[in-house]
Formats: structure tokens, sequence, C-alpha cells
């Protein structure tokens, strides 16, 4: 588990790493470039604030320090 990133940010982040975004350099900009495509379709509030705070955290990670961290989908 990151302890910079909530459960439920995780799991998010997870939906977009499933995706077939691998951790490597440049997948922490794919993941932000995921999130920003989909938030124009989102409905909901809370997935929209969800989002935005991992697109806020994820502008302030660099490429290396995305490559050591681990997202798991929590169940």
């Amino acid at each position: 588990m990151n302890k910079r990133f909530t459960v439920e940010e995780s799991n998010l982040i997870s939906i977009f790493m499933e995706e077939g975004i691998d951790s490597d350099v440049g997948g922490r900009k794919n993941v932000i470039n995921g999130i920003n495509k989909t938030l124009k379709h989102l409905e909901d509030d809370e997935m929209v604030e969800l989002s935005l705070c991992v697109l806020a955290k994820f502008k302030e990670l660099t490429d290396h320090e995305f490559m050591k961290m681990e997202f798991v989908a929590a169940e």
C-alpha cells in the first residue's frame, strides 16, 4: 500500500494501470492522460473530486518515484 495515496485513489489508479499502462517512464503521464480523458464523462461529483485529487498528486510525482510504486486495487 502506498502511504501517499488513499485506498480509493489507489483503486482509481489501478484501473488505469490495468488498461495496459505499465509502470515505466511515461506511465505516470499515461495515467494522467487517461484520467483527464475520463473526467469529461464523469457525472458523479465524488468521482470527479477523487480524480482531481489523484491528478494533483500525480503532477507532484516524478516518473522515477512513480516507477517505485505499486498500485493494487483493494477488494
